[in-house]
């Protein structure tokens, strides 16, 4: 593997994807850190990441703005701007902004498992008139996101 080559961005710039209410901007891809890790900003007002679970890579949240739930293990955990949230691949987890107020997060994918190519179909299918779930749950499949119901 060969070494990554040294970036440095301003703050508006990055890829940056619509989904429903989420506004992503690439901050370093997984092409840039040659597979390493990948960072993600995370703006959002009141809405929720579903509950999911990685198999393939570690998730790491750190609430820049606002206030986020998270919901880990079915564990639900109210933190401020400033908290961190680290889970492992193989735990089920999920987070909120419960609002009024928006919120912002970065979120580490360690390894990268190319998130950025999962948040371009995502912003497609979010496009479209009426979303297909039955795609929705094959572009998470493919990219590491599998839904899971809460824990009863």
């Amino acid at each position: 593997m060969s070494i990554p080559k040294a970036f440095v961005l301003s703050p508006i710039e990055g890829e940056k994807y619509i989904a429903g209410p989420f506004a992503i901007t690439a901050r370093a891809t997984g092409p840039q850190t040659n597979g390493l890790f990948e960072l993600y900003e995370l703006s959002l007002g009141a809405a929720t990441i579903d509950y999911h679970v990685h198999m393939d890579m570690d998730e790491t949240l750190c609430v820049v703005e606002g206030e986020i739930e998270f919901n880990v293990n079915g564990t639900k955990f109210l933190r401020p701007a400033g908290s961190v949230a680290f889970v492992p691949r193989g735990v089920h987890h999920g987070f909120s902004n419960l609002g009024p107020a928006g919120a912002k997060v970065l979120i580490l994918f360690t390894p990268s498992s190319n998130q950025h190519e999962y948040f371009r179909e995502l912003e497609r299918l979010f496009a479209a008139p009426t979303l297909d779930t039955v795609a929705l749950q094959q572009l998470q499949k493919k990219y590491d996101q599998e839904l899971k119901p809460l824990p009863a």
